[in-house]
């Protein structure tokens, strides 16, 4: 699976929680979405500094604030809309590996399961399992 199909395939199984997502679709993803986050963050932020620097030099400060209000809320909407498809993404990974998606839960313990959920992301797939056979690859729904 390439890199723009795992995207596409990302937001077209918005809510599909059953079968199973080989590992290179969920670090796509995932690799996708620190893209976005990281050009919208530093827009913002950008747009932050001049309003900062603006309002230094005697000015209002408003002209580099207001698209700074308008990037973080975008960024903010564009994570909300997002939170769904990876629980998703996550629950197939899971499923690939041979784990049920209620492992999923685990990241709602502070710091120790994000991390198990980290190594779970990571672990191989698990061939032919409950979930599903082990060749995802052909079978992915683009």
């Amino acid at each position: 699976m390439g890199f723009l199909e795992a995207y596409k395939s990302f937001w077209r199984n918005y809510v599909n929680f059953s079968g199973r997502a080989p590992r290179s679709a969920y670090w796509y993803v995932v690799l996708w979405n620190v893209i976005i986050f990281v050009i919208l963050y530093a827009l913002a932020f950008i747009f932050g500094i001049s309003a900062i620097m603006e309002a230094a030099m005697g000015g209002t400060g408003m002209a580099g604030g207001g698209g700074a209000i308008v990037l973080v809320i975008i960024l903010w909407l564009y994570l909300l809309a997002a939170l769904l498809p990876t629980i998703s993404l996550m629950v197939r990974r899971l499923h690939d590996s041979g784990k049920s998606g209620f492992f999923v839960l685990l990241s709602l313990i502070p710091f120790a399961g994000g991390i198990i959920i980290l190594i779970f992301m990571c672990l191989e797939s698990d061939g032919p399992n409950q979930y599903g056979d082990g060749d995802i690859d052909s079978k992915f729904d683009f």
